[in-house]
């Protein structure tokens, strides 16, 4: 079997326990805040480091893109008032097949024009995809780039620490200027917005909850069967959530099946089974070159 990034297996897992706690209680106070925009926010930086550690091809890539898109149609007649993030996620991953070849002055100059284009939209109320909707394609590309620049140059103990420090103040004063002001559309904070400060505070918060999660992946390492079949847990999770929301009791239910889920599959597999069907899928588009660190 490959050897993984357990941090980042983590950071998934922890990723869909936000939503997880986003979709099946009722918050108040600072709580809402926290768990609002930021899970899926997380999620979508978490593909752009996957993307940075794959080693495959572009055609690849917008394949796997293009399945996520179906699945994404296929889940959402079902999945009730959850709002599904894989149409999103996959129009990212096949339109950016290319960006893990380009250059790191590349990708951040791209992903300032993405940021900048995102709030434009957010100012105008324009939304780019309806069926994609509360997800901003331009916001989710932000955010994949910075996943995949955060695998090439943040991974050193001594670069975590430092994004460990500045993801928690970015993210401290997003939920600061979201509990206190109201900005300009353009700069909205709020989740979901696409605004200039959600994009930033979201990145903030996904640098800090990945640079933690690696920085402790020795005593939190238990979460990382849950984090290494995402998609089969995620499906399972917005297929379900309807019938378990809103009660912290439907929170424990899903976290808890999901962990017996995850471990039971892993037992016996290496992947989760969607997991297994999109990368048999996509390997009829070329040999298999993953690098021998996966995540």
């Amino acid at each position: 079997m490959q050897n993984r990034n357990v941090g980042i297996d983590v950071a998934r897992a922890v990723a869909l326990v936000g939503m997880m706690v986003a979709h099946l209680t009722y918050l108040d106070g600072v709580a809402v805040q926290v768990f609002y925009g930021f899970p899926a926010a997380l999620f979508a930086f978490i593909s752009g480091v996957s993307m940075g550690y794959m080693r495959a091809r572009p055609a690849q890539l917008i394949v796997r893109g293009l399945c996520l898109i179906a699945l994404h149609f296929a889940l959402a007649p079902f999945t009730g008032q959850v709002f599904v993030v894989l149409g999103t996620i996959g129009l990212c991953m096949a339109l950016l097949a290319w960006a893990p070849r380009w250059s790191s002055p590349v990708l951040l100059w791209l992903a300032c024009v993405l940021a900048f284009g995102s709030a434009v939209l957010a100012s105008t109320a324009t939304v780019l995809i309806p069926a994609f909707w509360p997800y901003s394609p331009l916001m989710w590309g932000a955010l994949m780039i910075a996943g995949m620049l955060f695998r090439r140059h943040m991974l050193s103990p001594k670069l975590l620490w430092l994004g460990l420090v500045v993801g928690l103040g970015l993210f401290a004063v997003d939920l600061a200027l979201r509990w206190y002001t109201m900005l300009p559309e353009f700069f909205d904070v709020g989740g979901h917005t696409g605004g200039l400060g959600d994009i930033t505070g979201s990145i903030g918060a996904s640098v800090d909850i990945c640079s933690l999660c690696c920085l402790l992946q020795r005593w939190i390492g238990w979460l990382t069967p849950l984090g290494r079949m995402p998609l089969t847990i995620y499906c399972i999770h917005v297929l379900t959530a309807d019938r378990l929301a809103p009660e912290w009791f439907g929170f424990w239910v899903s976290f808890g099946g999901a962990i017996l889920i995850s471990y039971a599959w892993l037992a016996v597999c290496d992947r989760g089974p969607l997991e297994t069907l999109l990368r048999r899928i996509t390997a009829v588009f070329g040999k298999d070159k993953n690098e021998e660190v996966r995540s």
